[in-house]
């Protein structure tokens, strides 16, 4: 199986990003739960940006979540791959 350390690599970032981003996004929804996204902001030009509201902390929440989902399922594919190759390759 020396011909696929890429894939295991691979496999191993994959399963690191997910935790990442379900840290960050449920950091960062914490964060704007609190903070309501900050202050407004008033442009050069005079217009006033209204603040992020609060309930776009929920929506990183689950932004995070499904990050998550989908770079851990993505690892755990390439298991199964690797797997599948290993147990063909020894039946042969």
């Amino acid at each position: 199986m020396k011909e696929y350390k890429f894939l295991k690599a691979a496999r191993m970032i994959f399963k690191i990003l997910g935790w990442v981003m379900l840290a960050l996004g449920i950091v960062t929804g914490i964060i704007v739960l609190i903070t309501g996204g900050g202050a407004m902001t008033i442009t050069p030009d005079g217009m006033e940006i209204p603040p992020t509201p609060k309930a776009a902390g929920l929506v990183f929440m689950v932004m995070g979540a499904f990050y998550f989902l989908v770079l851990y399922t993505i690892s755990e594919i390439i298991a199964i791959l690797l797997d599948l190759k290993g147990s063909s390759k020894q039946a042969a």
